[in-house]
């Protein structure tokens, strides 16, 4: 996707087993990256905690990844990610800050035998 400014951004949605979504983005090509954000932000979601409160205790390489997607950006979704990871209270990604992305329209999956809420 083209942000306002200009740059391209590589956005990543996945889903929980119970529908809940994760969104991830990089500014590079690192798509590792980019799932590894969206699949923390679903974790964090699904469990009703701070990000935060879920990498303490982790594996610092996987802090390391997190913030790779974002950490030389002045974008302000990179800023909130930053925010977000430094557990400031209140602290969120606004996507609506770029139309591009409330016009993106996503594949909803066929979960198999499970109930879907997308």
């Amino acid at each position: 996707m083209r942000v306002n400014r200009g740059d391209e951004v590589l956005i990543v949605r996945v889903l929980t087993r119970e529908g809940i979504a994760g969104y991830g983005f990089t500014f590079s090509e690192d798509v590792a990256a980019a799932r590894a954000m969206a699949c923390w932000d679903a974790a964090a979601r699904a469990a009703g905690r701070p990000l935060r409160q879920l990498l303490a205790g982790t594996d610092p390489s996987a802090r390391a990844a997190l913030d790779a997607p974002a950490k030389a950006e002045s974008h302000p979704w990179s800023v909130a990610w930053q925010a977000i990871l430094a557990g400031e209270p209140g602290a969120a990604i606004d996507w609506t800050l770029e139309p591009g992305f409330t016009k993106l329209h996503w594949i909803e999956p066929e979960l198999k035998g499970e109930a879907h809420h997308g």
